[in-house]
Formats: C-alpha cells, sequence, structure tokens
C-alpha cells in the first residue's frame, strides 16, 4: 500500500512537471517574438532564385534558395524568434521552408492551396510561431500548423487582383490581413480574424503608386507593423511609421528592378 502511494506521489509530480514544461514553452514561443530589432527587408529574384536581404544596419547577406517561379515566404517557422526563408511553387502548391538563412534544403516542405494562390505569413492564433495563409479570389484561408490540411478559418476579404500582405497593425501579438490594389495604391487592412464569413476593414489609405509592392515591419520598435513599399523601378524601399497616407519616414536603395519583397526580424 504505502508503495502504490508512492508511485501515485511521483507520477503525479511528475505531471505537474509536465504541465509546467508545456505552459513554459508556450510562453517561451510567445516571448521569442519580442525583438529588440527593427524589421529588416529583402529581396527575391523569381528568375534565379537568388535572394538578398538587408539588416537594419545595412549589412546585406545573399544566398540562393528557390527555383524559377518561386514565391518567396520569410516567417519564424522553428518559433525561436529569427525570421527565415520560405518558397512557394505556384505551379504546384508545394512550399519549402527553411530554418536558416543560407543556402541549402528545405527543413520541412508540404503541399498547401492550389496552383495560381498568393500565400502570405503570419502568426494567426498568437504563440508565436508563424503559419501561412493564401489568398485565392478574394478569399482567405489560413492555417494554424505547417501540415497539409484543411484550412483553420477562411473569409472574403477585398476583390480579385488585390494582393495580400500581413502585420500586427494593432500591436497585439497576433498578426493581421492587409490588401494592396496594385492598379491605384489603395491599402486596407482589417484587425483579427472574423466572427463572420467576411472581414471588416478597419482602416484604410492611399500609399505609393500603381505597381509598388507593399509589405509590412515593425520599422520604428513601437510593437505595432506599419507599411513599406519596394518600387522597383527606382529599385528603392520607402517605410511608413503609420498606417496612415503620408510621406515615408525612411527611403533607401536596395534591390533591383524586377525583384520581390520582404520583411521579417532577422538577424
Amino acid at each position: 500500500m504505502i508503495q502504490r502511494r508512492l508511485l501515485a506521489a511521483v507520477s503525479i509530480a511528475l505531471l505537474g512537471v509536465g504541465a509546467a514544461w508545456l505552459v513554459t514553452s508556450a510562453t517561451d514561443r510567445a516571448d521569442a517574438r519580442v525583438s529588440n530589432r527593427a524589421a529588416g527587408v529583402g529581396v527575391f529574384d523569381p528568375t534565379s532564385g537568388s535572394w538578398q536581404l538587408r539588416d537594419t544596419a545595412g549589412v546585406t547577406r545573399s544566398f540562393f534558395y528557390g527555383v524559377p517561379g518561386d514565391l518567396p515566404l520569410l516567417g519564424d517557422w522553428d518559433c525561436d524568434g529569427e525570421d527565415t526563408v520560405g518558397m512557394y511553387r505556384p505551379s504546384t502548391g508545394f512550399v519549402y521552408l527553411r530554418n536558416s538563412n543560407s543556402f541549402g534544403v528545405a527543413d520541412l516542405s508540404f503541399y498547401f492551396g492550389i496552383p495560381g494562390d498568393i500565400p502570405f505569413v503570419g502568426d494567426w492564433n498568437g504563440n508565436g510561431c508563424d503559419t501561412l495563409a493564401i489568398y485565392r479570389s478574394a478569399t482567405v484561408f489560413l492555417s494554424n500548423a505547417l501540415t497539409t490540411g484543411p484550412a483553420s478559418d477562411q473569409f472574403f476579404f477585398g476583390i480579385p487582383g488585390d494582393r495580400p500582405f500581413a502585420g500586427d497593425f494593432d500591436g497585439n501579438g497576433t498578426t493581421d490581413f492587409g490588401l494592396h490594389r496594385p492598379g491605384s495604391g489603395f491599402v486596407y487592412y482589417a484587425t483579427g480574424i472574423p466572427a463572420g464569413s467576411v472581414a471588416e476593414t478597419a482602416g484604410s489609405f492611399y500609399y505609393g503608386i500603381p505597381g509598388d509592392r507593399v509589405i509590412a515591419g515593425d520599422w520604428d520598435l513601437d510593437s505595432d507593423e506599419t507599411v513599406g513599399l519596394f518600387r522597383s523601378s527606382e529599385e528603392r524601399f520607402y517605410l511608413r511609421n503609420d498606417n496612415s497616407l503620408g510621406v515615408a519616414d525612411v527611403s533607401f536603395s536596395f534591390g533591383s528592378a524586377g525583384r520581390l519583397p520582404v520583411a521579417g526580424d532577422f538577424a
């Protein structure tokens, strides 16, 4: 009897340790998203698979990852607080993710979406880990896991032809959804996953000119993410510290014509 009681006590203690580990792990993943680095930018050459990443100190690294025709992704796939590269192959709907910003093979690959979908990246549930969403004919399909499977949520947002981007626009720790209308430079965004079938716009404004590509990042370390854009014709980035109509707070030359921009938190 005494021996059974001792075993039960040890089992309860181990369960307690396991529960504490789970809580601590989740907390650590969320804390990993808090950074003392402002967001950096990068460009991807869809004709060659070449990457260039530029941090806020102006230091640039270059490497090859992907094949011609791939679309670039940048996210924290392994929940370590650093964004690393990934590729979406629109011809097949396959995703190839890497846990370091360097040449090499994918650490994780899976099928997500269908040919022609537009992918984008975010931490949709605030757990400190990035996953994917796709934009298809004015519908958002998002997943909270880096696996093939049905969407965790889906809803209507925007009109066909809009381009998706993502950022934590209200600074609450979860990623929100934005759209850019490339023909007019109109930008609008929603905060939070909608309770209904249609996302409601939380803010809208014009930023840039037709043909610009919009990204988002925490450029000034104030916890919320705001718009930036890459103007391919000028080979130049324009970053703004508020989600509103106005001129860029920071601009600099980087990249080359025809490159696709990304933004993220990388060392």
